[in-house]
């Protein structure tokens, strides 16, 4: 299948009939699911239940068992896809920072801009700066990363997925890792990025975020997409029995 393009205008991310195994075991079982340009939807679901996996075959970190998935109309599943071109419209950050330990903060954001924009140092340094003032870390710029705390390494981490200038950002779990004290920082600057217009596909437990910032939430569970919604629909009036399950659990 080549780059096809998706049925309406504004769906920058389409996944049709998305299948993954490992092995025997089915992880993703005929996903489908489009987000449109500047939404913002937040996943929920137990652990185990996909969610994590789904993002990752979004950025072609996965390879697929089956269907396709199209970032700006262009198939990331199709093997004569160039990928670094997708992935340079894609951000993506983790439950872990993984911030190079040996370069400074600053470094750290102009790493990819350099190699895969091939910006010069100087402009590269210029947009880090820039970057690093908006998530609250200018004065952190020159140190290193063992220095930080964890909610200032993934604040580093979202500067550094935004170098790029991407159409899309995924979240994987991002403050799954961090401390509570730490949360609300990191949380603070996603709100932030949301209100731009930033496209957004986020996998968290964080309830109150997807209720202050979705615009739809989906619940996974089991590799398949359960139900979906506004806030408003799925966290007051939820229909399904798994939804109110996985809810009566979390709230």
């Amino acid at each position: 299948m080549t780059n096809e393009t998706n049925n309406s205008s504004d769906c920058i991310v389409n996944i049709v009939d998305l299948q993954k195994s490992f092995g025997d075991h089915v992880v993703l079982d005929h996903i489908n699911l489009k987000v449109r340009l500047g939404e913002k939807v937040v996943v929920l679901g137990p652990s185990g239940s996909g969610k994590s996996t789904m993002l990752r075959c979004i950025n072609a970190l996965e390879e697929v068992s089956g269907g396709h998935i199209y970032v700006d109309g262009i198939d990331v599943t199709d093997p004569h896809t160039n990928l670094n071109k997708v992935r340079e419209h894609l951000g993506m950050v983790f439950q872990r920072f993984n911030l190079w330990p040996h370069k400074s903060v600053v470094e750290n954001v102009m790493l990819a801009q350099q190699a895969v924009l091939k910006k010069g140092a100087d402009e590269a340094r210029k947009k880090a700066l820039e970057l690093l003032a908006r998530v609250g870390l200018a004065e952190k710029a020159d140190a290193y990363p063992a220095s930080l705390s964890g909610g200032q390494q993934q604040r580093v981490a979202i500067a550094r997925a935004l170098a790029m200038d991407p159409k899309v950002m995924l979240f994987d779990e991002p403050t799954s890792a961090l401390d509570p004290e730490l949360v609300g920082e990191v949380l603070a600057v996603m709100k932030a990025l949301a209100e731009t217009g930033m496209t957004m596909i986020v996998v968290t437990h964080e309830i109150g975020f997807a209720r202050e910032v979705a615009d739809r939430v989906i619940l996974m569970d089991g590799g398949h997409i359960i139900e979906e919604g506004s806030p408003e629909d799925m966290l007051v009036n939820p229909k399904e029995e798994r939804t109110k399950a996985f809810l009566a659990r979390v709230l």
